[in-house]
């Protein structure tokens, strides 16, 4: 009897966890959230750890891209402590890697470092060729951060492959999203464009809404790098409603910054304040270092822009600061180099 009534528990916990994945998908980040809540209160009454791993982990996953930074590292370490309960080592792996992504996050880059190489070595190990083009992917942002462009296009190069021999569609736009936002930093604006459209085309295909709307944003600040600010306001226009919509913070804090940029190429030095201000509300619980000090770096631009050069200095000195603890040196050479143009 106990039996019987364990298999219907984890059968319907199967059933809500993919019907949170779908949610999640299509952008109903509320019901997702409710879906994974109802069914690891169904795996709590059953010891199906294959599943509740998994589920932790989902449900993390979705807090993360919200940007509730805190609830999620719980939630992947609860995962990682069933994983090891169970015996359980592409589980673990897997627990590992978006630990790995939140360390990075927080700026703590020695742990971030030491996380994906202890992934990498248990999904080596364990055979998890998906996995390991997941870990390539991070590597690569880590490198793009630091400004190592080179090394970054390697990695994006080598998950982006492994992921077309394994017909993954949803993990080549994660990357190709990265290659996009790559090329779009080295001025390659066309080679971007071509990225972000062949990762729309397979987030459309796959009614990824999350995934959409972060494309949007990245061909928007594709198309304010290029001075096409209709274009730039269109594309981030559309992500920010969407990311509002779906009660995204991170998105929404990244897209009212983006926002921002182009009121001040117009002039609209107010209205790019007011929207600075409100992406430092939105991202404030997400304890992503990097966006804290991006949003820092564009203030000072509004503040220059306008003559107060005593206000840029500040936000920029800030900047700088978040920058370095963030690890992102090529952005850290920007803001000092913003510095040393102000005078004196």
């Amino acid at each position: 009897m106990t039996g019987d009534n364990g298999t219907r528990g984890g059968s319907r916990a199967r059933h809500l966890a993919e019907d949170a994945r779908v949610a999640h998908a299509n952008g109903k980040t509320a019901a997702a959230l409710r879906c994974y809540d109802d069914a690891l209160a169904e795996l709590g009454a059953n010891s199906d750890d294959d599943l509740l791993v998994e589920v932790l982990r989902w449900k993390g996953t979705v807090l993360r891209e919200s940007g509730h930074t805190e609830a999620a590292s719980r939630l992947y370490r609860q995962s990682l402590m069933v994983a090891e309960r169970a015996g359980l080592q592409a589980a673990r792996a897997h627990a590992l890697n978006c630990l790995a992504i939140i360390a990075q996050r927080r700026g703590d880059l020695r742990e971030t470092e030491r996380l994906y190489r202890t992934a990498a070595e248990i999904a080596t190990l364990v055979r998890d060729h998906r996995l390991l083009g997941m870990i390539e992917q991070n590597r690569g942002v880590l490198a793009n951060m630091r400004g190592d462009f080179v090394a970054a296009e390697k990695r994006y190069a080598v998950s982006l492959r492994a992921f077309e021999r394994a017909g993954d569609s949803e993990a080549m736009s994660w990357v190709l999203n990265n290659i996009g936002m790559l090329r779009t930093r080295r001025g390659e604006y066309e080679a971007a464009q071509e990225a972000f459209e062949r990762a729309l085309l397979i987030a459309i295909v796959r009614k990824d809404a999350a995934v959409e709307s972060i494309l949007f944003l990245n061909l928007g600040e594709m198309w304010l790098a290029a001075g096409d600010l209709e274009r730039a306001e269109r594309s981030c226009g559309r992500s920010l409603a969407d990311a509002i919509r779906r009660g995204d913070r991170l998105t929404t804090a990244e897209a009212l910054k983006c926002r921002a940029k182009i009121e001040r190429r117009r002039g609209a030095y107010e209205r790019g304040l007011a929207s600075l201000t409100q992406a430092q509300q939105e991202a404030a619980a997400s304890d992503d270092r990097l966006l804290g000090a991006e949003i820092l770096r564009e203030f000072g631009e509004l503040w220059c822009a306008q003559g107060d050069s005593a206000g840029a200095r500040t936000a920029w000195c800030n900047a700088l600061q978040g920058f370095r603890m963030a690890g992102a040196l090529h952005d850290a050479a920007n803001v000092e180099q913003l510095l040393q143009q102000l005078p004196s």
